[in-house]
């Protein structure tokens, strides 16, 4: 009997355990996915990652939370709920930048000196067609401010996304002229000048307050002293002083220390004062059509040595840059320009101007030759062309990724594809140097914004 009771005691321990775990399990089991639900977790699975750091992996997988690269490698850990997009026939590159463009917005003429001008100023989102160049695998692009002379800042947009997210820079690089040394020349010598004006401007105006500050600070000090010698008056009978009203201050709270209120800078010239006073982020990209466009320019800096610029060269089929390769290698340039084959001034020979830029030093930036969608769709059919004609993998690869994102000084961000930089991507069936090759998708933050559509079986 004894047994038996036993027995029954045990059976309903197991029983109250079993119904015990049952109802606790659910709580156990929805905690961590609680957790989890906040992250956006993509994981990639890449038949090659080109990951423009000196390293590309065959059938590898790129970890993406919230929009940024996690890991990239082969045989990564990630969580089970985590999106998979299946790649393994694709090649993944990061988003290509377009560098330099008026794509959708209207051009008119401008001249002078206007550097609070902004492409933002022209920029309607929802009035832009940016189609081309997403299927490009353009993820970004630079807009320029219309006009000649110094027309004003470029702006930086993603090129798709949610609205919030599309706009990365309001104030980049200050687009300078000098392909019409006889007015252009004139234009930015006056508009250094003027900034260094405005500049001695504000320090005189520092010197003069802080020359009264001090005399008026000596005066205090006179005047205390002499209080001091005089015999005390009878304190005044002290009456209590009311409160202070809402936003007052107290009747005897100590008056804050005088400020120096600058006078202000002209606007138009502010960018250049930037440059000048080497403000963090502040460049400029000045515009060349030829050789002699160089040394006009290197004629107007001379004075100017700590102006930080780069170089955009409006290459030509038969255009004379290869007369100063030497000397922009020596100064180490980042040079803007097209993936275009082309010929030696009077002759048939041809050149590959890119190559040779690299070759004597620069660091070379490509961009398309124009906003038409036929030399967005020909980009990397041209950048192919390049490389046929010598130029080395890793620069070509360079001049399209790393490069434009550096030269608007943005590459700690975008440009390739290595933990904690953006999700923005391009998937392509094939070799980006392949000319053949076609670009099935387009990712930003993480999230597919383009897809190549399916195309007919011919009958």
């Amino acid at each position: 009997m004894r047994q038996n009771r036993s027995a029954q005691d045990v059976l309903l321990l197991r029983l109250l355990c079993l119904l015990a775990a049952i109802a606790f399990a659910p709580a156990f089991v929805a905690a961590p996915a609680a957790a989890q639900s906040d992250e956006r977790i993509v994981v990639v699975k890449a038949g090659r990652i080109i990951t423009v750091t000196g390293e590309e992996i065959e059938r590898g997988e790129i970890v993406i939370r919230d929009g940024k690269v996690e890991l990239v490698g082969r045989r990564l850990e990630y969580p089970a709920g985590a999106t998979i997009i299946e790649a393994r026939d694709q090649t993944v590159i990061p988003g290509l930048l377009n560098a330099f463009s008026r794509h959708g917005l209207p051009n008119y003429n401008r001249s002078g000196v206007g550097g609070d001008n902004k492409a933002a100023d022209d920029v309607i989102l929802s009035e832009i067609d940016f189609e081309p160049l997403v299927s490009s695998g353009f993820t970004a692009v630079a807009l320029c401010p219309p006009g000649g002379g110094i027309p004003g800042l470029a702006s930086v947009y993603r090129t798709a996304g949610e609205d919030d997210q599309r706009l990365l820079d309001a104030e980049n690089y200050l687009l300078v002229w000098m392909s019409n040394p006889a007015s252009d020349k004139s234009v930015w010598r006056g508009a250094l000048t003027r900034a260094k004006a405005e500049i001695d401007k504000v320090e005189k105006a520092r010197k003069e307050w802080e020359e009264k500050q001090k005399k008026e600070a000596e005066e205090a000090k006179k005047k205390a002293e002499q209080e001091k010698a005089q015999p005390p008056a009878p304190p005044p009978a002290q009456q209590p002083a009311p409160p202070p009203k809402e936003g007052e201050k107290p009747a005897d709270a100590k008056p804050e220390p005088p400020k120096f209120e600058p006078p202000k800078i002209d606007p138009a010239h502010q960018p250049i004062v930037d440059l000048i006073q080497k403000k963090e982020g502040s460049r400029a990209l000045i515009v060349l059509a030829n050789a002699a466009d160089l040394l006009h320019s290197e004629d107007v800096l001379k004075d100017w040595k700590d102006v930080a610029h780069n170089y955009y060269l409006r290459l030509g089929i038969s255009s004379d840059f290869h007369l100063v390769a030497e000397q922009l290698g020596e100064k180490k340039a980042l040079i803007l320009t097209h993936p275009l084959i082309g010929r030696f001034p009077a002759t048939a020979d041809r050149s590959n101007p890119v190559a040779q830029l690299i070759e004597k030093g620069s660091t070379v930036a490509l961009t398309p030759g124009s906003d038409s969608t036929f030399e967005l769709e020909q980009y990397r059919t041209r950048l192919a062309d390049l490389a046929r004609a010598g130029l080395r993998r890793e620069d070509a690869i360079k001049a399209i990724t790393l490069h434009p994102w550096k030269l608007i000084g943005m590459d700690k961000d975008f440009g390739s594809i290595e933990k904690g930089k953006f999700a923005d991507l391009v998937f392509l069936d094939g070799d980006v140097l392949d000319p053949a090759s076609q670009i099935k998708r387009v990712m930003i933050l993480g999230e597919i914004v383009w897809e190549a559509p399916e195309r007919r079986a011919s009958r």
